[in-house]
């Protein structure tokens, strides 16, 4: 403890100060390090009881309970094997020093329950328990056949992929193929760019030998590649895309992590339209014409430059960004952005949603109903608020099929 951290009355004498975290703490922990059984934390320097969690024998999270200085719970969840089941916010009576669930700006608010799905998002109350959301029509953007990709498509991309003998599939995974051709590219692109080799080279070898076991295949393109679309790589059964060069995708790339995909580019990507849910690596810049899309949180994007998108929406999904990123529109939690590092970008544009939706095209329009709700309609393009008038999902499968989201 510092010398001019005074232990108040409320915390007890069993309890450790930790500096780091800037509060005492009082548990116990099992052989491997981990939180078992009962904890408690008082925040410095008044000592105030700001969270009470319970863990397993294994060092699992059974359930906390946080609180706000004078008191009131702020906030408490559970947890189920690990996985949480349950995750609540509650405001406070008085000024508080702890954060409520974004993407809601109502002083009516009071409750925040976090839904079970994706993306982030949460249905609010006011104190008597009246449900304040506006309600989500699910209306179809895009019917199933229109985001069906065609043989004939399939057959075009994989064609254009193999054009003029640059690309190869790699049939055998050996190590003459490892030491001769990837890894004197990622020990150049990763000196050049500080970061650390065994981590890039790790991700990709598990998911070479992944697709090896999948009987997936490898594509090496040596050299710029130059395409219509890469929207399919489940349906050309690709699991690993390698462009040793610059990228150009005149429509949309899809990643998925339904078996995990990865695409690993040298140089410089430019896309219309990018969905992604699985694992992304571009050394140079990445341009979205359009949107960029994260999913979920199995896989992540490393951009070794710079980042550019009108409309980006992360998810869950975690973008690192070693440049600067520009985006006209951003929405989502910052802290998938190079971990908070960077949240100014979500906080430079102070457009209301109320303004942002007119800009969108009218099929959007279309299969949304937006409902002059002033508590979603008076935030700012940082929240979520426009994914609680379009199913998400629809959302993605319409960029994915290259659709035009604005008007122009």
């Amino acid at each position: 403890m510092s010398k001019n951290q005074e232990r108040p009355a409320t915390v007890p004498k069993d309890a450790i100060w930790n500096a780091s975290q800037n509060e005492w703490e009082s548990g116990i922990k099992n052989a491997q390090g981990n939180y078992i059984g009962e904890w408690k934390w008082w925040l410095a320097p008044n000592g105030h009881l700001c969270c009470h969690s319970f863990f397993d024998d294994t060092g699992k999270m059974v359930s906390f309970k946080r609180f706000h200085p004078n008191g009131e719970v702020s906030r408490y969840g559970t947890f189920k094997n690990g996985e949480q089941i349950e995750d609540v916010y509650l405001k406070s009576s008085e000024p508080t020093s702890e954060v409520f669930a974004f993407g809601n700006s109502d002083d009516n608010v009071y409750k925040a329950v976090k839904r079970p799905s994706t993306p982030v998002s949460f249905d609010y109350f006011d104190k008597d328990g009246h449900h304040l959301n506006p309600p989500i029509v699910k209306k179809e953007l895009i019917s199933d056949e229109a985001t069906t990709i065609s043989e004939f498509e399939i057959a075009a991309i994989k064609k254009a992929i193999f054009k003029n003998g640059k690309s190869f599939i790699k049939e055998q995974f050996d190590k003459e193929y490892i030491n001769e051709t990837i890894i004197p590219i990622l020990a150049k692109k990763t000196e050049e760019k500080t970061i650390n080799i065994t981590d890039v080279g790790g991700i990709f070898m598990h998911l070479a030998q992944q697709s090896i076991d999948n009987e997936k295949d490898i594509v090496f393109h040596d050299g710029d590649l130059h395409l219509t679309n890469l929207h399919c790589m489940a349906e050309l059964e690709i699991g690993v895309c390698i462009v040793n060069g610059n990228l150009t995708v005149d429509g949309s790339i899809s990643i998925s992590d339904d078996f995990m995909q990865l695409l690993f580019v040298t140089g410089s990507v430019t896309a219309n339209n990018i969905t992604t849910s699985g694992m992304l690596f571009i050394f140079e810049n990445l341009t979205v014409t359009n949107c960029l899309l994260g999913d979920y949180n199995h896989g992540s994007a490393f951009i070794g430059n710079d980042l550019k998108a009108k409309f980006f929406f992360p998810e869950e999904y975690f973008f690192e960004v070693l440049g600067s990123a520009h985006f006209t529109y951003a929405f989502g939690n910052s802290w998938r952005l190079n971990q908070n590092e960077s949240p100014e970008v979500f906080n430079y544009n102070e457009k209301k949603l109320s303004d942002f939706i007119p800009l969108l095209h009218e099929r959007i329009h279309e299969g949304a109903t937006f409902n002059e709700n002033p508590s979603l309609l008076n935030d700012n393009c940082s929240e979520v608020g426009l994914f609680e008038y379009v199913d998400y999902y629809e959302f993605m499968n319409y960029v994915r099929a290259n659709r035009p989201v604005f008007k122009d």
